[in-house]
């Protein structure tokens, strides 16, 4: 009796800790699926979660977890839960006037978002755990490496006719003109890419003398560069025994998914960026696996590292800052071998130093203007004014010198930086960069003044990249309209093809999971998952090659111009299949080494 009194009292705990858990988490996707209370459903979701959340404790108790396991977690899923706090607040407050109880509701909420979160974190911990395996290596053959490439074009094949000759937004025929010397250059576009443009163009051009085909010649070229870089990637992780079965939907993912198809044939620098970085990090993983490098012997590699290092400096303005992130992490995990690869990692950031400053200068490069880089500061200032706060006279005079403090509530977009950078630019743009400091301070004072205000813009103008929410810019289609005499040709003529299009990029709004495909948050909680899955149960020195793609999610933090562009986090979406890979391969005790 003494003894099942014992287990009682332990098992009482237990009970009412997993009710108390379901009944939260039941409250939370109530409030969410706006059920109500009284409803069979809420019933249904409290049973079924309560079932659940025993199954996940049994399961969790029956496993050997490595150390650190529930901490971990428990973290994460305190992340995420803020995350969709931070995204939804204002929808989880239920319907109530009081102050109080709008916050209780909030709160219950989170609450029930962090049990949820919590179970389903460690559920997918134990089930990728099992499923993280490592078959034998089998190399892919020449013919099946030309096969995989020939098949990456052949499904990128239709948007191209369809977009002939590529796709062209404000942002590419701006870069178009200075390709072309209509414009001068200017650093808002990577000159690098500006100059791959023209010589493309030139190429196609001169051979033909039609100015579609010179455009289409860039298009071909960007297409084979990305299917030559996913045709390596697949090669590599077959080399380390990564199943078949993934291999061929990375294959499915990168040829089938439309926007994938539609930004191979897009002129954006956004791109190849994307391309470069997959491919150092690629060779920054072989790299990690030699033991002992010798620039005599892993010279293909050492080199392979420092182009695709320096292309990812050159490709995007951001790029220089991501590899800045990254840099001491990379020297302090290679610090067995810091001489030679501090020698590449020092060389790729003074070669790109040195032609983006003596090089460009000579060149002519305009720099932007300043305000490019003052997206989220703007857009906090500006959601102050349009809140209509209390401002003293010497704020209100500083911030009219810069732009006419009120036309700004018109020209304040919560998701998009630009009018309002607009306004300022054609308004005080010099002023304001001629009295930083003075600007710096109106920005600190208030925000201390206005938390919340500063708070909810930095939301609003960066959420898309942190919250699992649909993209609200995705991709385009064709020549858009221009004053420098470009058209769209449609060479795949009537609706037909109209129409294909059509279904094809509305399917993800239509199909549950495949449209979290289009959700750039969702692949930033992946990827913050499988960073602590691989803390967990891989080998930590791997965790290195995320940083570059969590380094572009943050310089989106810091400067994003859209709240939710694809295009913006195209590298982690690209390098995705990548990473997963990588983290099963780890996990799975990969260890041989690939030449």
């Amino acid at each position: 009796m003494k003894l099942l009194n014992n287990i009682n009292r332990r098992i009482a705990p237990v009970t009412i800790f997993l009710l108390l858990q379901a009944w939260f988490a039941a409250f939370a996707l109530s409030n969410i699926g706006s059920f109500s209370s009284s409803g069979i459903l809420s019933f249904l979701l409290f049973v079924m979660l309560l079932l659940c959340f025993y199954q996940i404790q049994e399961l969790c108790a029956n496993q050997v977890l490595p150390n650190g396991f529930f901490p971990a977690t428990g973290l994460l899923s305190l992340l995420f839960t803020a995350f969709y706090v931070g995204a939804e607040h204002g929808t989880l407050t239920g319907s109530f006037d009081s102050g109080l109880f709008r916050l209780i509701y909030l709160v219950f909420t989170a609450a029930g978002l962090y049990f949820l979160f919590r179970n389903g974190v460690r559920l997918l911990m134990v089930l990728f755990s099992k499923i993280s395996r490592r078959v034998k290596p089998c190399p892919l053959s020449v013919r099946m490496r030309i096969l995989i490439f020939a098949g990456l074009l052949l499904c990128w094949l239709p948007w191209f006719l369809y977009n002939y000759p590529g796709v062209m937004t404000p942002d590419s025929i701006s870069q178009f003109s200075q390709a072309t010397g209509l414009k001068g250059y200017s650093s808002h576009h990577p000159p690098m890419h500006t100059l791959l443009i023209q010589l493309c163009y030139t190429v196609g051009y001169g051979l033909t003398k039609n100015v579609n085909a010179g455009i289409a010649c860039y298009t071909i070229v960007q297409m084979l560069l990305l299917a030559g870089t996913e045709s390596f990637c697949l090669s590599l992780l077959a080399k380390q025994g990564i199943p078949r079965f993934l291999l061929i939907t990375w294959f499915c993912f990168w040829g089938l998914v439309p926007y994938n198809g539609i930004f191979a044939v897009t002129m954006w620098k956004d791109i190849l960026f994307a391309a470069f970085m997959l491919l150092y990090a690629m060779q920054l993983f072989m790299l990690l696996k030699t033991p002992s490098l010798s620039f005599k012997k892993d010279r293909k590699l050492l080199l392979g590292l420092f182009f695709s290092g320096w292309l990812v400096c050159m490709f995007r303005s951001n790029g220089l800052y991501v590899f800045l992130f990254q840099l001491p992490f990379v020297l302090f995990i290679c610090r067995k071998n810091l001489r030679l690869m501090g020698t590449v990692q020092i060389a790729i950031l003074l070669l790109a130093l040195l032609v983006k400053g003596p090089v460009c200068s000579a060149l002519n490069v305009e720099e932007p203007h300043f305000t490019e880089t003052l997206s989220i500061p703007l857009q906090q200032v500006a959601r102050v004014v349009t809140a209509q706060r209390d401002l003293t006279e010497e704020q209100t005079d500083l911030i009219n010198q810069a732009a006419d403090i009120t036309r700004i509530p018109d020209y304040y977009n919560p998701v998009i930086s630009d009018p309002i950078k607009a306004l300022v630019v054609y308004n005080g743009a010099d002023y304001m960069e001629s009295h930083m400091g003075d600007y710096f301070q109106l920005w600190l004072r208030l925000g201390l003044t206005y938390p919340g205000d500063y708070l909810e813009a930095f939301i609003d103008q960066t959420k898309g990249y942190w919250f699992p929410a649909p993209a609200t810019l995705r991709t385009n289609e064709g020549i858009s309209p221009n004053e420098i005499g470009l058209e769209w040709p449609k060479i795949l003529r009537g609706m037909l093809p109209v129409k294909i299009s059509e279904i094809l990029l509305k399917l993800p709004d239509l199909l549950p999971v495949y449209g979290i495909l289009w959700s750039i948050g969702a692949f930033t909680w992946a990827a913050l998952f499988l960073m602590v899955f691989h803390f967990l149960y891989g080998d930590r020195k791997y965790l290195v090659l995320y940083l570059p793609f969590v380094g572009v999610i943050l310089t989106l933090l810091l400067a994003t111009p859209v709240a939710s562009d694809i295009r913006y986090a195209y590298a982690l979406i690209l390098g995705m299949p990548f990473l997963l890979s990588v983290t099963i391969h780890s996990a799975a005790g990969g260890t041989q080494l690939t030449e």
